[in-house]
Formats: C-alpha cells, structure tokens, sequence
C-alpha cells in the first residue's frame, strides 16, 4: 500500500475514509473582530470520486476586535471550491471590538459559506454570558458577520 502525503495510507481507490489535516483558513473583515486571522483543522474525508469533502474540525480566529474558538462541520464540492460549514463557538471581545461589550465573553453558532473559489463569508448569532445583576442590556445579543477568503 502506498503512502499519501501526510502518511494517510492510500488504497486502490484513493485516500483512506478519514485523516487529521487542516480544514480551513483565511484572511476576513467584520464585527466585532474587525481584520481578522482563521485557522483550523480536524478529521477530514477527502472524496476520492469527487464528491463532497467532510471535515470535522476545530478553529480559532484572532481579530483586532475579538478572538473566538470553534468547533464544527463543514463540507465543500466541485471543481471551484464551493462549501459551507456549521460552527459553535465561544467568542472574548477586545477594548477595541467593533459592535459587541468590549473584554466581554459571548456564546453562539454561525454559518460560513463560500460560494466560489474560498471566497465568502460567515454570518453567527452569540449571547453575552457572565453578566451581573442590573447590567444593561445592549449588546447581549449580536449579530456576528465577515467576508473574506480562505484556503
């Protein structure tokens, strides 16, 4: 049997069902992270008839705003990279974020979609957790949004 990159062992028909390697990453713009670095990697199942590629995987993204950890799913098919994935997350705000409580902690999920050629976006829904008697209510709840590309 021959070795793949990465030691995945191949087999007659392609690469074996599941390896550990790097699922995503990029370079994307938004609230409350504003310019913001991403990168993750987990169990991936490369389809070797070229259908979709799954990949479990856990992330971090690091902002000028915030920076968030990750864990989810996400698939990707066809020939121009299109895909999409399902993440949960727990996300801590900096002095300087951009639509959230600055040095606050928040818990949510989001969707990430890119549509063609690692070029897309994320939109996420996270809670402010933590919170003490009587503290205000504005931005408990924000909408979390990026675009940007990936690799």
């Amino acid at each position: 049997m021959a070795q793949s990159e990465g030691n995945a062992p191949r087999t007659s028909t392609g690469l074996s069902a599941w390896a550990w390697d790097q699922c995503l990453g990029g370079l994307t713009y938004g609230q409350p992270f504003k310019l913001a670095l991403s990168y993750g990697g987990g169990l991936l199942h490369e389809s070797t008839s070229g259908g979709a590629d799954i990949c479990l995987f856990g992330a971090g993204k690091v902002g000028f705003g915030a920076a968030r950890g990750t864990i989810g799913i996400g698939r990707s098919s066809g020939p121009l990279g299109r895909g999409v994935a399902l993440t949960t997350g727990v996300m801590r705000t900096f002095s300087s974020s951009w639509g959230a409580t600055p040095r606050r902690t928040y818990v949510g999920a989001g969707i990430n979609v890119w549509p063609l050629l690692g070029l897309g976006g994320e939109i996420g829904y996270y809670v402010r957790v933590g919170d003490t008697r009587g503290e205000p209510d504005r931005q408990r709840r924000i909408i979390s949004w990026s675009a940007g590309f990936g690799f």
